[in-house]
């Protein structure tokens, strides 16, 4: 339960960062106009209120993943980390963009949790 608790915060900011560059990208990408050169647009995107709360939740999830692994395991945090966060976007993908969770992501992500549960009690 400590390894869980240690890497959760890093998972919400980083999941964060990754599901408001995606909604702010596709919100912004219908209203540019096509006509703006790709330079024009990526400073647009960079611009975003939104997109700059998302690397601001991206770089303080890095200071507290710097926490984590000062504390933790690195082979123990990481697995754990990155289980989580995979978990954690696809179930807001599939809320927030009617992104398909199929049979094989449905595996993928029990198979995930069963290698968290199994990797956090030992």
């Amino acid at each position: 339960m400590r390894i869980l608790l240690a890497v959760f915060p890093t998972v919400l900011l980083v999941a964060y960062s990754q599901i408001i560059v995606k909604w702010r990208v596709g919100i912004l990408s219908a209203t540019i106009d096509v006509e703006r050169s790709g330079v024009l647009k990526y400073i647009a995107y960079l611009l975003d209120p939104f997109v700059i709360s998302a690397y601001v939740a991206g770089l303080l999830g890095s200071f507290v993943w710097l926490f984590t692994v000062s504390r933790l395991p690195l082979a123990l945090a990481f697995p754990v980390y990155q289980g989580l966060t995979f978990l954690l976007v696809v179930m807001a993908s599939a809320m927030m963009f009617n992104e398909p969770i199929t049979s094989s992501k449905l595996i993928g992500i029990a198979m995930i949790l069963g290698g968290v549960i199994v990797g956090t009690r030992g």
